[in-house]
């Protein structure tokens, strides 16, 4: 690292062995000069065979953060691989790009659906079989160990797949320091907002594991066993809060680890959310509340009571034109997402 600065690192290893590769995270520490001026940092890594390199800037101690947002990285499967390809949503990320150069960003706040993963119950057989199944055949299956390391093998390729081949969203990446908090599509159309016996399947349980246990190593460089000790918290869930500055503070708070079809975020988690708000923030002006999804909604009771009848339907009457007609990938009205 190369800045007027003074720049601290350290490297960690995450997983040893992760399809025959080795993750690493580097614990960096910046000083924040006081100033109104943008804090240059040049970066390389020497891999032996090839090197990596890029440029990101930091808001000085007395200047004003500049940030971007965006949301929604992509198609759900309502919308066909095919039709998805034709689509040139690379030119949203060169927009954003082309204004970095002007005027670099200081932060990217990623609010969710970084990346869609609706297709996994297509594209993996073994899931296909299953979402097919009757209601009262799903709750009897487990994830078997080959299935396993291929859904969890889908998950890695899919954000590889995005992270170092869409060269946009590598600029991007590698030049702007970044804020994420996850959504359903992270996961799969509607994840958390299934009727309870649906969430808690073995199956369902075992896919929402692997898919939190790569949002962690992609979104926010940790993995299940690490993410308290690197700040991450919640009573089941990983929310953060995020200073920038002296005055700015970011909360993200996580939607999906403990959602069900009665709450969005436990209990638990609020109320360690608002100690550390009372307890561990000093002279800030301002606080940004990240939420991927609203943490109020209306009772749609008439729905609701349609959606418990719906769910007793055998899959094959499901197949008419009108019960064709939603979001959710198991054929049920999506009321919450």
């Amino acid at each position: 690292f190369k800045a007027q600065a003074v720049v601290t690192y350290d490297w960690e290893v995450l997983y040893e062995n992760l399809f025959d590769m080795r993750a690493y995270r580097v614990n960096l520490s910046i000083e924040l000069r006081r100033g109104k001026d943008d804090e240059k940092v040049d970066w390389k890594v020497d891999w032996g065979d090839y090197t990596t390199n890029g440029t990101f800037h930091i808001a000085q101690y007395d200047q004003k953060w500049r940030g971007a947002f965006f949301s929604c990285n992509g198609f759900d499967a309502t919308i066909s691989k095919e039709v998805a390809l034709g689509l040139t949503y690379n030119a949203v990320w060169n927009d954003l790009l082309s204004i970095h150069e002007i005027n670099p960003f200081h932060l990217l706040v990623w609010g969710g659906d970084q990346v869609y993963n609706d297709f996994v119950l297509e594209d993996i057989p073994f899931l296909q079989n299953w979402s097919r199944m009757e209601w009262d055949e799903k709750w009897k299956f487990t994830v078997t160990k080959e299935a396993a390391q291929e859904i969890e093998q889908y998950y890695f390729n899919n954000y590889t797949e995005h992270w170092e081949r869409r060269p946009e969203m590598k600029l991007a990446l590698g030049s702007v320091p970044s804020l994420m908090m996850w959504d359903d599509h992270d996961i799969f159309d509607g994840a958390g907002s299934y009727p309870q016996l649906l969430n808690d399947s073995p199956i369902m349980t075992d896919l929402f594991g692997m898919a939190q246990k790569m949002r962690l190593l992609f979104q926010h460089h940790t993995t299940p066993s690490k993410a308290r000790q690197h700040r991450l918290f919640g009573y089941q869930g990983h929310n953060f809060l995020a200073q920038c500055g002296p005055n700015l503070v970011f909360l993200g708070t996580d939607g999906r680890s403990e959602r069900s079809d009665q709450t969005v975020t436990h209990e638990n988690s609020w109320n360690m959310i608002f100690e550390k708000l009372d307890n561990e923030l000093e002279n800030v002006q301002h606080l940004i509340v990240l939420l991927a999804v609203p943490f109020s909604f209306p009772r749609f009771r008439v729905a609701e009571s349609l959606l418990d009848t719906w769910k007793k339907i055998a899959m094959r009457w499901r197949n008419i034109p009108f019960s064709q007609q939603t979001n959710s990938v198991f054929g049920l009205p999506e009321l919450y997402d």
